[in-house]
């Protein structure tokens, strides 16, 4: 039984790997997939065979070859395959339908004020899946829904730690959906999905260590450690939000059950609740010079600028990312504060971290869907402990 299962363990290993590179170097020949993996040409050939089989590759015009062969390319059949993204945010729930292209076919949204309780989110992330799935093309070429959540997340288990806003506290969500629509499920804090797809193929391409810090409705961040997440031992490494700037009558109480946290100024939610300001007031306020609000302004720049400090002092990552509404609406004033900051105040061994931005929102929905393919396409190399 343990040699039947090595066998199997190896075939999937060796398919995954001949598919991955397919889909990341495609059109590839099947001699070219021999070289670049160590495989044999045998080992190839069946591989693609099988995966011909499954409508899964395909293969392309000829190209002129050695000797008068023509070998022929082969490249994943991207547009029939098929993934469903959902963001699920406090104020709505958004989803993205996409071919592996990753052209949109379809888009859905519901939104919302108050999340009054746990079934009142799923309710919302049900109907969004139901509306991109009456207009899927092909049900069987489906290969999964990928889930972005506003929240602490356990992803291998498929579990919302906590997330206030959503109502939501050790709720099993992949079970849930899975139960209900019988594709495979993925989660992940949303935060740590950006620092991921931004790492593997965006801003982050070029980054080895980095921060990312995502300042929206909260603040949330990730770690990325030698182009690996790093997820911590309870899943919640890189809660940023909740690090401690504030002192004295600023030090206002935090729904984590401390003082004087990052988020409870420098996030939309802590805007409005502790100083019943709009993200849009503040900014036409500010923007106005208006007094008070300059005041609170320079508050939240230096509590933001303390906290990138240190930890870059702490962690010295060589790239820190910038993300969120905050960012995107008082970016150009922000990043300039923080990266003089940066230069007078981090140790000079540290100095040489690169403050990045994102300028525009994300379509959180899209990046979700962009974790079905990254599982779609993994390499089962974890089960090898087994």
């Amino acid at each position: 039984m343990t040699r039947v299962s090595s066998q199997q363990l190896l075939k999937s290993i060796n398919q995954q790997k001949v598919l991955h590179l397919i889909f990341n170097e495609g059109p590839i020949t099947r001699v070219e997939l021999a070289q670049r993996t160590g495989l044999t040409q045998q080992t190839v050939t069946n591989v693609v065979k099988r995966l011909m089989q499954e409508s899964l590759v395909s293969e392309g015009g000829t190209v002129p070859g050695r000797g008068g062969g023509k070998p022929i390319p082969l490249m994943v059949n991207s547009s029939r395959l098929y993934a469903i993204g959902i963001e699920v945010a406090v104020k709505y729930v958004r989803g993205t339908l996409v071919n592996f292209h990753n052209e949109v076919i379809g888009e859905s949204r519901v939104d919302n004020e108050i999340n009054k309780h746990e079934e009142q989110t799923l309710d919302y992330v049900r109907q969004v899946v139901r509306e991109l799935l009456g207009i899927l093309p092909d049900h069987e070429r489906l290969y999964g829904i990928g889930c972005s959540v506003q929240g602490l997340v356990d992803a291998k288990q498929g579990v919302v730690i906590r997330s206030p806003g959503l109502a939501w506290r050790n709720f099993p969500l992949r079970e849930k959906l899975q139960h209900e629509f019988g594709f495979p499920l993925f989660i992940e804090n949303d935060v740590n999905l950006m620092a991921t797809i931004e790492n593997q193929q965006g801003l982050l391409s070029g980054a080895v260590n980095s921060l990312i810090f995502k300042m929206d409705y909260g603040i949330g961040g990730a770690i990325i450690f030698g182009n690996q997440l790093y997820p911590g031992a309870s899943h919640v490494a890189g809660e940023f939000g909740h690090f401690k700037t504030f002192t004295g009558e600023d030090a206002l109480p935090c729904h984590c059950g401390g003082r004087g946290c990052l988020t409870t100024l420098a996030s939309i939610s802590g805007l409005k609740g502790n100083k019943k300001l709009s993200l849009n007031e503040f900014n036409r306020k500010v923007r106005d010079c208006d007094a008070e609000a300059c005041e609170l302004y320079a508050l939240i720049s230096k509590g933001i600028g303390l906290a990138l400090c240190n930890l870059v002092a702490f962690l010295n990552p060589d790239h820190i990312l910038l993300a969120g509404k905050l960012i995107e609406t008082l970016g150009d004033l922000l990043i300039p504060e923080l990266q003089r900051e940066l230069k007078e105040s981090v140790p000079e061994s540290c100095r040489n971290v690169r403050l990045l931005h994102v300028q525009q929102e994300v379509n959180e929905a899209k990046l979700a869907a962009g974790l079905v393919m990254k599982h779609f396409f993994e390499v089962p190399v974890d089960s090898l402990a087994l």
